[in-house]
C-alpha cells in the first residue's frame, strides 16, 4: 500500500478498499454515503457484483442499515445465519453469504455512510478476530473524511469573506479595494 502522496479522501479510500480486498478476499468492498432513504456507493472494489460508484440502493433494504442500528452484527462470516440479514431485501436480489460493515461518521457523530463488504461465499468464523483492524480502518476513514469536509467548509467561508471584504456595504458594489 502506497502511503505517500495521498491527496484526498478519494485516494485514501480506494487504497483502503484494495488493501482490505487483498487481505480478506471479499468480492465487493464499498465506501457508501447515506442520504435520507438512499444508500449511495462512493467507491467500490468489485469483483463479482457489478457495483460502481454512483449506484444508489435503498438504505432500509441493506445489511448496513441493520448494522448501524445495532440490530445485527458488524461482521457476519455466515450472514444467512443472521435472520435480519437472511431476510433483508438486498439478500433476495443478490447472493450474499458473508458480510462486514462499519459505520462512517460525521464530526457531530451522525452517520455519514459505511465501509462494507459482501461475498457470495461464507467465510471462516475466524473473520470475527479481525474486528479490531476493520474498526480501526473505518475510524481512520471517518477522521480523514471529517478533516476533508471541515477544510472544504473553511475554504467556502474564506471565499465568502473575501467577497465581503471587496464589497461596499451601502451600495453592494465593488469597493475601492475591489
Amino acid at each position: 500500500m502506497d502511503v505517500h502522496g495521498f491527496k484526498n479522501f478519494q485516494e485514501v479510500g480506494q487504497s483502503v478498499l484494495k488493501f482490505l480486498h487483498a487481505r480478506y478476499g471479499f468480492d465487493l468492498w464499498m465506501i457508501t454515503r447515506v442520504e435520507d432513504k438512499d444508500w449511495i456507493v462512493l467507491q467500490s472494489e468489485d469483483y463479482a457484483y457489478d457495483v460502481r460508484p454512483g449506484h444508489v440502493f435503498c438504505w432500509e433494504d441493506s445489511f448496513c442499515s441493520h448494522m448501524v442500528k445495532g440490530k445485527a452484527p458488524r461482521i457476519a462470516p455466515r450472514s444467512d445465519e443472521i435472520p435480519l440479514y437472511a431476510n433483508a431485501p438486498i439478500a433476495q436480489q443478490v447472493p450474499i453469504k458473508a458480510y462486514i460493515g462499519q459505520p462512517l461518521y460525521h464530526e457531530d457523530g451522525s452517520i455519514f455512510g459505511t465501509l462494507c463488504a459482501v461475498d457470495p461465499q461464507p467465510k471462516p468464523k475466524s473473520l470475527l478476530d479481525e474486528a479490531p483492524l476493520i474498526e480501526q480502518m473505518a475510524a481512520l476513514l471517518s477522521y480523514i473524511l471529517q478533516a476533508e469536509l471541515r477544510t472544504s467548509a473553511q475554504l467556502r467561508q474564506l471565499e465568502r469573506l473575501q467577497v465581503e471584504a471587496l464589497t461596499d456595504h451601502l451600495t453592494s458594489l465593488v469597493n475601492r479595494r475591489g
